[in-house]
């Protein structure tokens, strides 16, 4: 039986290289320092190394209790020059009844899906309207105050009205008790390349050629048929 060739096309012609996208989860610590410092809305902002997407955020309240009112805005870019305004602000979760674990257990905004891509900022407040949100005082307004490979976070301040007008209502600087977690988006190149060699087949096919050559063999059959054709010569 005939031995089929199997050929690979060129990878210009017929193939181009699928990029291979993966996600990990991560997070990053915020303040961690249980002090006696709060008030009813937090604002801060990050910078995204890679390309992540905001996942949740965990933080901690004044007391223990249920049915709390909280909400979280954010933005692309800086807050500063927004700290008062809500032009620009989106409101990305708002939930009328929280159940809040006071000082000594964060309460957890899940369920986000806030995208920061590589290099660019994004900022958020953290706002409830009738209960304490706990942040420690910081050292410089805008300064790194933790970092990982994937993010920063950077020092904020602390919010007393929302949107107010008045910029006597914030406290600077300030750092958020808490968590933010978030997604790292990973893309690379698929680990191998097709092959762009010729191989024959391991396996001879199960079917034959249906068209012989056309071109007799340079070596004639050294044995002759044991059985006289059935249309003999007539010469």
């Amino acid at each position: 039986m005939a031995t089929e060739e199997i050929t690979t096309l060129s990878a210009s012609d017929e193939w181009s290289r699928q990029l291979e996208t993966t996600f990990s989860a991560s997070s990053i610590a915020l303040s961690s320092a249980d002090e006696p410092y709060g008030n009813y809305g937090a604002m801060f902002y990050v910078k995204a190394i890679f390309d992540v997407t905001i996942t949740a955020l965990d933080f901690y309240g004044a007391q223990v209790e249920a049915g709390v009112p909280v909400q979280l805005y954010g933005r692309p870019g800086k807050y500063v020059g927004h700290e008062t305004n809500s032009t620009g602000w989106t409101l990305v979760y708002d939930n009328a009844s929280l159940e809040l674990f006071g000082r000594t257990s964060p309460a957890s905004l899940s369920g986000l899906n806030i995208n920061i891509p590589p290099g660019q900022f994004h900022s958020f407040v953290l706002w409830s309207p009738n209960r304490k949100i706990m942040y420690n005082p910081g050292t410089v307004e805008e300064t790194v105050y933790s970092s990982n490979a994937y993010i920063e976070f950077y020092e904020g301040v602390g919010v007393q009205s929302l949107f107010n007008g008045d910029p006597t209502t914030l406290s600077r600087p300030r750092i958020l008790r808490g968590e933010l977690n978030f997604d790292v988006k990973f893309t690379g190149e698929p680990s191998a390349a097709p092959s762009l060699s010729l191989s024959p087949s391991a396996v001879p096919s199960a079917i034959p050629s249906q068209n012989p050559t056309l071109v007799p063999s340079r070596q004639p059959s050294l044995r002759p048929s044991s059985q006289p054709s059935s249309s003999p010569s007539a010469i």
